[in-house]
């Protein structure tokens, strides 16, 4: 599980960061505009705030 934890931190830091800077490969592929169009712009957001935390957190925790 440590090996998990410590891909769940690398992914919610890619996550946050790509939420932080708008990584443009982020926002312009095809899932991330079906999301957009159907939770709009800030729900997507939202999201990618709460998916970045969450595997942040999680990957502290199973590293600990």
């Amino acid at each position: 599980m440590y090996y998990f934890g410590i891909f769940l931190i690398v992914y919610g830091v890619f996550v946050l960061a790509g939420f932080i800077m708008q990584f443009p490969f982020l926002y312009n592929n095809a899932k991330s505009k079906v999301l957009i169009k159907m939770m709009g712009k800030t729900g997507f957001n939202i999201l990618l705030l709460v998916l970045g935390i969450v595997c942040l957190v999680g990957g502290i925790l199973l590293v600990s």
